[in-house]
């Protein structure tokens, strides 16, 4: 029997800047440990001089003035016209990169569920409009036809409606027409 060795993993902490450039060459400085990435990363990956960098690439905005900007002529978010301008406000602010990327897809998510919300409640919304719309027709339609009948006939179709049950009177209409000719 062989004797059991023991295994160590060890993670290796990379203490180096993580930037590339475009040739494809690594920076070789150390990382800065007192820099706080923006993407919400764990730990730093940038050492001072592209964090430096970065931070003058990507513009400073007041959390205030953006979400003015895209929320400008929305009142609420009711209909899915709102969701879509919503929409091309948030395009137009990350196209100018004044919103993080992680921020846009977070905001175009919930703007998804609004829209998928809206359906939903309009879906459960139709049959009861539907029912309404049936009923109003079937009402118009009944006054119609009640105006287009004589005043006997109108009389005949009350009665008839009060009582259902009672025997309903023959109409000799026919019979005296031709008795007449």
């Amino acid at each position: 029997m062989s004797p059991k060795t023991s295994v160590s993993t060890s993670t290796t902490v990379d203490l180096n800047c993580q930037h590339i450039s475009p040739k494809g060459r690594r920076c070789h400085m150390l990382i800065d440990k007192h820099h706080r990435p923006a993407n919400g990363a764990g730990r730093p990956t940038l050492c001072a001089y592209h964090a430096a960098r970065l931070m003058a690439a990507v513009p400073v905005v007041d959390p205030e003035v953006l979400a003015a900007e895209l929320l400008a002529d929305i009142d609420s978010f009711t209909t899915a016209d709102e969701v879509n301008l919503f929409l091309g406000n948030l395009v137009r602010q990350l196209a100018r990169k004044r919103i993080a990327r992680r921020d846009a897809i977070a905001l175009a998510y919930i703007a998804q569920l609004i829209l998928t919300s809206q359906t939903a409640m309009a879906r459960e919304a139709a049959p009861e409009a539907e029912d309404d719309n049936l009923q109003r027709y079937l009402l118009e339609g009944l006054g119609r036809s009640r105006e287009a009948l004589t005043p006997e006939q109108q009389l005949r179709d009350s009665s008839a409606a009060a009582c259902p049950d009672a025997p309903r009177p023959a109409d000799h209409s026919a019979d005296r027409e031709q008795l007449a000719s």
